[in-house]
């Protein structure tokens, strides 16, 4: 996570791969801070961690063991928020046109 920056360097963009040396952000101020300044940090299931010791994926591009069943629990999980939620919008503009 990145924040305080002043803006972002021109074609970096939220997912994009970035190397190491690369510019990716200019300094700036936002907030209440004491000067100007680039704040870092690396997060790993929602806590701080020490970004030199983070071991990054590989580049394969494939998940597998826990990585997969965890993608696959948690596609499920959205594809079923998503035909709740698009059940009770039918539902309602049904109920809508009957009463029309």
């Amino acid at each position: 996570a990145y924040a305080h920056a002043s803006r972002f360097a021109k074609g970096v963009k939220s997912g994009y791969k970035v190397t190491q040396g690369q510019v990716i952000a200019y300094v700036g101020k936002t907030g209440i801070t004491s000067g100007p300044h680039l704040h870092y940090e690396v997060l790993e299931n929602g806590k701080q961690i020490n970004p030199l010791k983070f071991k990054f994926a590989s580049n394969s591009g494939k998940l597998t063991g826990k990585e997969l069943e965890r993608f696959k629990k948690t596609k499920k999980k959205i594809q079923n928020l998503f035909f709740k939620m698009t059940k009770n919008i039918c539902a309602k503009k049904k109920k809508e046109i009957s009463n029309f």
